[in-house]
């Protein structure tokens, strides 16, 4: 509302050759501020994509609900690390607990579940009309189509992560295949395949995410009690917006994560 520049970002949206082939965000620098208050440096970021891009003939590329999810879901990243502030306190890698750092991400993936949201989103290639309602309530109601699978999904590998993180981990790979072999049928109801270990592809555990993978599911459901409590009547609320700007964004990793969301939310 001033026009103070808050950082900037890089858009990479589409796929091409040798590009990393999902979809993240990368903090390139950070806010630095001088003891006098004078900004020296806003934050500048990159969030990389490889969603469909238009055809060769001009022809515009058509987004899959998914697709729309998945942009959400990282520009939640992103407005994370644009919004904080203070001098250094976005950093080049979390900005708060591990196990909250989803929370932004999932946070936005609310708005492409609501009715009022998806209207103002939708357009047909050709005529520009929005999608009809009837398609929409089917959208909507396919959300919750297979979730238990998937909650049994993300509490499997976020169990597994701690047990190889643990105290008494697996010394070799023998070991690694007995513990997949063991959890996955036991937690995801789903019996592993011979030989089958996700493990050699568990690229997350890799990337800051060791020991901390549950935090996808915790941060899931801080974020559904954040949209449920001050946006699900009003997603494009201004108050309410601004308050999660300042209250839960612009902190970053400064203060306890718990104390600022029960401030946001006006209850523990």
């Amino acid at each position: 509302s001033t026009g103070t520049r808050m950082g900037h970002f890089y858009l990479d949206m589409h796929p091409r050759d040798g590009k990393y082939n999902h979809a993240a965000i990368f903090h390139l620098l950070k806010r630095v501020i001088a003891a006098d208050g004078t900004q020296l440096q806003t934050p500048v970021d990159c969030m990389l994509c490889n969603l469909p891009g238009p055809s060769p003939d001009g022809t515009p590329a058509c987004l899959r609900h998914d697709d729309v999810v998945t942009f959400f879901h990282e520009f939640g990243h992103i407005m994370h690390g644009l919004c904080a502030e203070g001098h250094a306190n976005q950093t080049r890698l979390a900005k708060c607990p591990r196990d909250f750092v989803e929370a932004p991400s999932q946070m936005l993936e609310n708005w492409c579940f609501n009715r009022t949201v998806l209207q103002r989103l939708s357009k047909h290639v050709e005529t520009g009309a929005h999608l009809p309602e009837e398609q929409l309530q089917k959208l909507l109601a396919a959300k919750s189509v297979n979730e238990g699978f998937f909650m049994l999904r993300q509490f499997y590998l976020g169990q597994l992560d701690l047990a190889i993180h643990g105290e008494v981990p697996p010394t070799d790979a023998a070991g690694l295949q007995a513990l997949v072999d063991q959890l996955r049928p036991k937690l995801s109801l789903i019996e592993n395949p011979p030989g089958c270990n996700m493990l050699r592809s568990f690229g997350h555990l890799m990337n800051q995410y060791s020991a901390a993978y549950y935090g996808y599911l915790w941060a899931e459901v801080l974020s559904a009690d954040m949209f449920a409590t001050k946006f699900e009547k009003d997603p494009f609320s201004v108050e309410a917006g601004m308050a999660y700007r300042k209250q839960v964004l612009a902190v970053g990793g400064v203060g306890k994560i718990a104390n600022h969301l029960e401030t946001f939310l006006g209850r523990p």
